[in-house]
């Protein structure tokens, strides 16, 4: 796989001012390992080891989700203040979690504190999506992120897209001001990180980008999407729209008005960034490669005024990615 920055496209400064905030955050720098795990099925996932509650807890990092959602058979003896207020969230699959809202304290290597938690009682598929991972799910085998195969995935989901939601953000909830995600890349020996309130020499080199204002609003993993466009250049095909980035979901969707032209198995891609109107980054990539969690589909929905680029989890082995909330940015850094 060769990932590129887009030289020709824009001169890039090599060390771009960025907020200094992270540096006066209550809460200290921390670093937390994420290890890939590999589903049955080849899907690659990333596990967020934590405390909840005085337990030992993996998650399932969820970029394009918001808030930690624990099955309730992995709370039994951790310390958790239930209420009685339901919630429901779902996901694009259409998997469904409902369940009550809770409290507990989460521990992150060095940062911890109490965060709002979403204990989930039952799951199951939303009507227009009967066939989700969720169909026929056994209670005791089920795993969030396992894709429906008995014994796979997690016991819980870590969601920290920056959108807002009734169980929120825990970095946020947290104190962490900005964190970057760092995946490990296929093949890597080691783990990747997740580092939290990371220091000035950490964000400096990353091209700020703000998240799209047609969609700050919303919730779900739109909320967090930045201008950029799909190129296939074979064909010259090419889709402009709000990029999504999501590392639960291992291939590349794109959603618009109209059905676009299928998009060939082997075919030279690249994905390009854009900032005032120009682009300012771009990775190559080769269409329907596992390693590159590059196959791609195309849907079309009527209602779409802005074409989605769902990118999922490729964009994360070509860039390092900052998290800054305090000012609505996605920060992007070849690796």
């Amino acid at each position: 796989m060769r990932w590129v920055q887009a030289i020709g496209l824009v001169a890039l400064a090599t060390g771009l001012p960025v907020s200094a905030h992270a540096a006066d955050a209550a809460q200290p720098r921390a670093e937390v390992a994420l290890r890939e795990v590999r589903l049955p099925n080849g899907a690659r996932r990333y596990a967020v080891p934590m405390t909840l509650g005085g337990t030992a807890i993996e998650a399932g990092l969820d970029t394009g989700s918001v808030g930690l959602r624990v099955l309730s058979r992995a709370t039994a003896n951790a310390r958790v203040e239930a209420t009685t207020r339901p919630t429901t969230y779902s996901y694009t699959s259409g998997t469904r979690f409902k369940g009550v809202v809770a409290k507990a304290v989460l521990a992150l290597g060095e940062v911890s504190g109490p965060v709002p938690v979403d204990i989930i009682q039952t799951v199951d598929c939303r009507p227009e999506k009967p066939a989700c991972p969720a169909a026929h799910a056994d209670p005791a085998t089920f795993g969030i992120q396992g894709d429906g195969l008995p014994g796979a995935g997690f016991a819980a989901i870590f969601g920290i897209n920056m959108g807002e939601d009734e169980v929120a953000n825990p970095l946020v909830k947290l104190g962490v001001a900005r964190w970057i995600v760092e995946l490990p890349k296929p093949g890597d020996a080691g783990p990747g990180r997740l580092i939290l309130n990371p220091t000035a020499d950490e964000t400096a080199g990353y091209i700020m980008f703000p998240i799209d204002r047609t969609l700050k609003d919303t919730r779900g993993g739109a909320h967090d999407a930045i201008d950029g466009c799909l190129s296939d250049r074979r064909t010259q095909q090419t889709l402009c729209g709000a990029v999504v980035l999501d590392s639960g979901a291992p291939g590349i969707r794109l959603v618009a008005a109209e059905p676009g032209k299928p998009w060939t198995a082997d075919d030279p891609a690249q994905i390009v960034f854009v900032k005032d109107g120009k682009p300012a980054l771009a990775a190559d990539f080769v269409v329907d490669r596992r390693d590159q969690a590059s196959h791609v589909t195309a849907d079309a929905e009527p209602q779409m005024r802005v074409p989605h680029l769902y990118a999922g989890l490729m964009p994360y082995f070509a860039f390092d990615v900052l998290y800054d909330p305090g000012h609505g940015e996605i920060g992007l850094k070849p690796r």
